[in-house]
């Protein structure tokens, strides 16, 4: 027996294992088992070359066994074996490197992140020691002698002669009391499933004997051992051999979601990174994911070598797509890459642009194929999906292209394209190479309100439905911001019809004629709103005829902020300039004729002043804001109901 004692930085190094790399007991059953399958790899390998190498055929297993009177757990596998020599040099690497050497290679490891911690100076073993006491290898090459490992990790480890006679190679952990649930076989075998359940090596466990502890002990029963992995990944087969069945059980696998997926995606790309996936898209909404807060996990399991390596590697999804349910294995990562080296891995940034597109162009052919499972699943996630606007600039117009949203002249929902086969076409001068000409564009209009009903009573919307042309509706908060960023689609600007200078269609010369004589007719009413209502909060006051049946509405300047987004900014704090309206009176209304007939009679008419202020009030709340003094508002709609009734 040979007996070697740890030196004193050999804390250090179990400080940096267990809180830098291994913060999550529970992986030290994934680490022993990926340990396990790269043993019997070997020896699969070394039996093509030598023929004598395992003397007689047989089945490569790992298997693992749970005591509870003994407080362990054995992990064993037919690999590659070890001797005495392998054994100071693979389990006490940290033995004979526990020095400030080590400690400088672990840590650079660690920083760059090419290198594979994993199988590197024995760390894949020593994760085992957050749970365990003690940890003994027994292990026997083929000629030689068996040799058994044995250490406490506190002070020392020692090597001495085994009396096994195989080639199985066994690591026995003493559980210590803190971590005393794993030795139950259904955690174990949750731990399989939730990280191994892939790898390629079949892993054994005894059969679970559902006997009560008094029919057990009355008549003993071995329990056979049986496979509780799948070892093929439904990922890594062809698409032939997959069912649409088995698609769907996987998705609801890997979602909680019993209802069928709006799609499904199953990539194998070969290129500058490889990276095997199968990506869902729900259809309904999911109960048991909560996807209001992005702060919250998501992303697809990552899978490398077919090791979970992280449940929700959020890395790989944009956050407006965590809607998502999927799987990606790639081999282009080392085993152990933690989320701080994910953030900036190149790979992983070609691998999220990669399935970013083909989800897209994926959302794209059932819009086309399958309008109204896509309009169930855009009426359930509309709102994640409009977060693009905040990450992902670059894709814009394929974003909007898979984008629904309502319209004033039909209740089904439109994308933009649909839009703008009907939008007419307006003639306007343009400049190219320094020649104006003339050419055809199509608008987008589109109106931004609290809630449909609102748009809809919209004195705005008077003259688009007079031309039976199409507004489109924005009722979230996001759409401001959405509108402010994306302002033109193929071509066709996006305009507020809020805006005060919009013109359906062209007037002919005596239309504006007419139109030029009524405004110097009201010209002195025109000029009293305004001074009446103060230079600070209206750059001038127009005459116009298409508000329907409104007093007066106010329009945005061209160019300016739309009065919902400055709602928005001014909500969360931030600074915005002043902006003057443009107050806009309808001479169309009947009560605008006897305010001019008010107006001529008595310029100081304190009737006309009240009956301006509560028209501009009128004004503002069909705009949805806030009255600063509501209580003048009551008193004069009071007023003008007392006069009424007389």
């Amino acid at each position: 027996m040979t007996k070697h004692n740890f030196e004193a930085e050999t804390w250090r190094v179990l400080e940096l294992l267990t809180h830098s790399i291994y913060s999550n007991k529970e992986i030290f059953l994934r680490e022993l088992v990926s340990n396990a399958s790269d043993a019997i790899d070997k020896a699969r390998i070394k039996s093509l070359t030598d023929s004598n190498y395992l003397e007689k055929w047989e089945k490569f297993e790992i298997k693992i066994e749970a005591d509870k009177k003994a407080w362990t757990i054995t992990i064993s596998d037919n690999g590659i074996w070890m001797n005495e020599k392998n054994m100071i040099d693979n389990l006490g690497t940290i033995a004979k490197s526990g020095t400030k050497e080590f400690i400088d290679k672990l840590k650079k490891a660690k920083d760059e992140t090419e290198n594979n911690l994993i199988g590197q100076f024995g760390v894949w073993f020593y994760s085992a020691f957050m749970i365990a006491d003690k940890i003994v290898v027994e292990s026997k090459e083929k000629d030689g002698k068996a040799a058994k490992w044995i250490s406490d990790w506190k002070t020392w480890y020692k090597i001495e002669e085994s009396n096994k006679n195989d080639r199985w190679t066994i690591i026995t952990i003493y559980l210590n009391k803190e971590n005393k649930e794993f030795w139950e076989e259904w955690k174990l075998k949750e731990l399989v499933k939730k990280y191994s359940n892939y790898v390629g090596t079949p892993i054994m466990m005894k059969e679970y004997d559902s006997r009560t502890e008094e029919e057990k002990i009355k008549e003993p029963k071995e329990m056979n051992f049986e496979q509780v992995n799948e070892t093929k990944p439904i990922w890594k087969k062809n698409k032939s051999e997959i069912k649409t069945e088995e698609y769907k059980t996987f998705y609801q696998s890997v979602s909680s979601d019993w209802n069928e997926p709006l799609f499904t995606l199953h990539n194998n790309v070969e290129w500058m990174v490889s990276y095997k996936s199968i990506l869902f898209s729900p259809k309904e909404v999911n109960m048991y994911q909560n996807l209001s807060d992005p702060n919250l996990e998501y992303g697809p399991k990552l899978y490398v070598q077919n090791v979970l390596i992280l449940e929700n590697a959020k890395e790989l999804m944009p956050i407006w797509l965590r809607f998502v349910s999927w799987v990606v294995e790639t081999s282009d990562l080392p085993l152990n890459i933690s989320r701080e080296m994910l953030q900036d891995n190149t790979s992983l940034d070609k691998i999220k642009k990669g399935l970013t597109k083909k989800v897209i162009s994926e959302m794209k052919k059932t819009l086309k194929n399958n309008r109204e499972d896509y309009n169930k699943f855009w009426i359930n996630y509309w709102k994640i999906v409009k977060e693009w606007i905040h990450y992902e600039q670059d894709l814009k117009n394929e974003i909007a292209e898979i984008s629904l949203f309502k319209w004033i002249n039909d209740t089904k929902l439109t994308t933009l394209d649909e839009y703008l086969e009907k939008a007419p076409e307006k003639e306007i001068e343009v400049e190219k190479d320094g020649k104006k000409e003339k050419e055809n564009q199509k608008t987008i209009y589109y109106i931004i309100a609290k809630s449909e009903a609102e748009a809809l009573a919209s004195p705005y919307i008077a003259q688009f439905k007079d031309k039976n042309i199409d507004v489109l509706i924005l009722t979230d908060a996001i759409d401001s911001f959405v509108v402010q960023w994306f302002k033109e689609y193929k071509g066709a600007k996006l305009i507020s019809i809020t805006t005060n200078d919009i013109e359906l269609e062209e007037k002919t010369d005596e239309e504006k004629k007419i139109e030029e004589e009524k405004v110097k007719d009201f010209k002195g009413l025109l000029d009293l709103a305004k001074s009446t209502i103060w230079d600070d909060k209206i750059d001038s006051v127009l005459l116009k005829s298409n508000l329907w049946d409104s007093l007066w509405a106010l329009k945005t300047p061209t160019n300016w902020i739309d009065p919902q987004l400055e709602k928005m900014m001014k909500a969360m704090g931030q600074e915005v300039p002043v902006q003057k309206r443009i107050l806009e009176l309808n001479s169309s209304n009947g009560l605008v004729e006897q305010m001019k007939v008010e107006f001529e009679k008595d310029v100081k008419s304190e009737k006309l002043k009240d009956l301006i202020d509560y028209a501009y009030d009128q004004a503002i709340l069909l705009e949805w804001w806030e009255l600063k003094n509501p209580a003048k508002f009551i008193r004069l709609t009071n007023k003008f109901a007392s006069w009424y009734l007389k």
